[in-house]
């Protein structure tokens, strides 16, 4: 690998990645979970000892033909630390050299990765937590569910294209945790406001103080943050993170193009 200054800072006292560590990842096996969802199971040399809380993400060092390299983060799904194997969930819509590498990607391939990174994590503090997400937020949203304790209410509000992209979590379904499906079914694309904000309007929030956590698209983000604060939330009580910019491919330090 070219020598990079992001790759640098890995480690670094004070430094953004100063927690963070650099894997050699390979390719163990690769699923399908639906039309626009694909699963890598990955595994590097002393990844047993990864420390991260659900919520963080990996951010891979994608190739590109001059050399160079690209990133772009994948929230960590779920790790085993006794098979050294973690498990990363890709939403496939649109194109890009993240996802194109991950369309491609086959057992025994090799790619690096820095991580754990990411602060958005489960407020433990809360009583009630809301997860709404697109596509791109989902995985990241199912993991932090999943380490969520089970005294604790959880609503999730998730949009995809259809029911065969409905995921499990590995917590049951009861009264305390509940997920609502937004189906796109070609009435709207990825990055419409217009389905997870009408899904939001119409959600009977919990009694108590809770905490939300929106991923989506940008501007898909900042209509959800300003609806939930309409609705008696304070910024504080909102973890809010935008995946990506309708129109636009992520940057080459692998967060959304800022609007100008």
């Amino acid at each position: 690998m070219v020598s990079d200054p992001l790759l640098d800072m890995v480690g670094q006292a004070g430094g953004p990645l100063a927690d963070a560590s650099l894997w050699q990842l390979q390719v163990v096996d690769v699923s399908e979970l639906g039309p626009d969802f694909r699963r890598l199971i990955m595994t590097a040399p002393g990844l047993n000892g990864l420390r991260y809380t659900a919520g963080q993400d990996l951010m891979f060092r994608i190739p590109r033909r001059n050399g160079a390299g690209t990133n772009r983060r994948y929230t960590i799904r779920s790790f085993d630390a006794g098979r050294s194997e973690v498990t990363i969930d890709v939403s496939l819509h649109g194109a890009g050299p993240g996802t194109d590498w991950v369309r491609q990607a086959r057992v025994g391939d090799q790619i690096d990765a820095i991580g754990p990174r990411g602060k958005i994590t489960p407020n433990l503090e809360a009583e009630w937590h809301l997860f709404v997400g697109d596509d791109t937020g989902m995985p990241g949203a199912l993991a932090m569910i999943d380490a969520i304790p089970a005294t604790h209410t959880v609503r999730a509000i998730f949009e995809v294209d259809g029911p065969e992209d409905e995921q499990d979590t590995d917590v049951p379904l009861t009264s305390e945790v509940e997920i609502q499906w937004v189906h796109r079914l070609g009435r709207s694309v990825p990055g419409d406001s217009g389905p997870l904000h009408q899904a939001v309007v119409g959600l009977e929030l919990p009694a108590g103080v809770g905490h939300a956590y929106v991923a989506a698209e940008s501007a898909v983000v900042r209509d959800l943050q300003t609806q939930l604060i309409e609705r008696g939330l304070q910024p504080g009580q909102i973890s809010a993170k935008g995946y990506w910019r309708r129109g636009l491919p992520n940057a080459d330090h692998g967060e959304p193009v800022r609007p100008d």
